[in-house]
């Protein structure tokens, strides 16, 4: 089914929300990534192959190609070296986490994905490096452990890293991206998703609902770093070092929401103050067209000076919008950056040590 791309981009327009990049295969858009203004929110939108949209080339296109992985978010053996066998067992109970050398967990890290229910070593392809493959094995980890936070939603999550785009589909399996001269980060970017099909029903609350989606991830990643290290005290005897690291990054994250919330809130006020000014415009429109019969060349001076006040006043506003939303993005990208990262460095050092506790007892009874 052919769609107009013009009528989709005047759909969102309307909405606030704007089209900054899109991301296409054979000339039609597969991602399209959204802005909302009136939070300074990013998404992704999704477009089902039943939907044609077409786009011609342009700075803000960008070509991608699938790169082939398994339902469960594993890269074939074509691209891999041995690839993890999880044996996930779902007999799991309660909150406690035993990491004794007796513990008959034989999968530590089946049990800890399993926490947050509230993969490979890649050889070398044209386009995945040794060092990106690593990455990008760690990133499919991250999103089996994240999916559980949206399996109940239509809002699905994505992490953008490189020139990478790692997404869980609407039917809860996975799919990877790569993105042609695209010039990516190393720094992750989560991504709340959303199909088309999606958007038309929820298009009047989608500003609100990625917001509070994204909000629901941050606690969860703060919930389970908590845990982690909780749980890590228990194995290492420097414990109280652990403390003060993981105390010096949940105050980092607090400095960033202390930002964000500071910014929005100004962000807010500009837009009350622009909508006020638009406003008086209105009014002395209003005005000196119902004294059309009396006007005078003293009148159109008066009007004319008067609007070009408010008008300067919101080019400045716009002005400081625009700086305004630059900021909350890059606060937003440090600080999604710092908690996907925290997470994942405390999940892995949870499986590494438990591993070393089972080899020690091993070393014991070879003595």
């Amino acid at each position: 089914m052919t769609l107009s791309l013009n009528k989709l981009e005047k759909l969102l327009s309307k909405r606030g929300l704007i089209p900054k990049k899109y991301f296409t295969i054979d000339g039609l858009i597969v991602y399209i990534e959204v802005l909302s203004i009136a939070n300074a929110d990013s998404f992704m939108l999704y477009i089902p192959s039943k939907y044609d949209i077409e786009i011609g080339e342009g700075n803000d296109v960008f070509k991608i190609r699938y790169i082939d992985i398994t339902e469960d978010g594993n890269i074939p053996s074509d691209y891999a070296g041995e690839p993890d066998n999880f044996d996930l067992d779902k007999d799991y109970d309660g909150d406690d986490i035993d990491l004794s050398p007796d513990a008959q967990h034989k999968n530590m890290e089946g049990y800890l994905e399993e926490k947050y229910n509230h993969p490979v070593s890649l050889k070398d392809d044209k386009n995945i490096k040794k060092d990106i493959g690593v990455q990008l094995r760690e990133v499919f980890r991250q999103l089996r452990r994240l999916k559980f936070c949206t399996k109940s939603l239509k809002y699905k999550l994505a992490i953008i890293f490189n020139d990478y785009l790692c997404c869980i589909r609407r039917d809860d399996t996975y799919e990877c991206l790569f993105v042609h001269s695209s010039g990516g980060s190393d720094e992750r970017k989560l991504m709340v998703t959303i199909d088309l099909e999606t958007l038309y029903e929820k298009i009047d609350s989608v500003s609100i609902d990625i917001k509070t989606v994204r909000e629901g991830i941050y606690r969860v990643l703060d919930k389970n770093q908590g845990k982690h290290i909780r749980n890590i005290q228990k194995m290492l005897e420097k414990k109280n070092n652990l403390v003060v690291f993981s105390e010096l990054l949940l105050t980092k994250k607090e400095q960033y929401s202390k930002y964000l919330t500071n910014l929005e809130e100004m962000l807010s006020d500009l837009t009350n103050t622009e909508k006020k000014n638009v406003e008086k415009l209105m009014q002395i429109e209003d005005k000196y067209s119902g004294e059309a019969s009396l006007k005078s060349m003293h009148s159109d001076i008066e009007k004319t000076h008067q609007i070009a006040k408010y008008e300067n006043e919101l080019s400045r506003i716009n002005g400081v919008k625009q700086e305004l939303i630059r900021n909350i993005l890059i606060v937003k990208t440090k600080h999604e950056n710092l908690s996907l990262r925290a997470d994942n460095i405390m999940f892995d050092n949870i499986i590494m040590i438990d591993a070393i506790l089972k080899n020690f007892v091993k070393l014991s009874k070879i003595k």
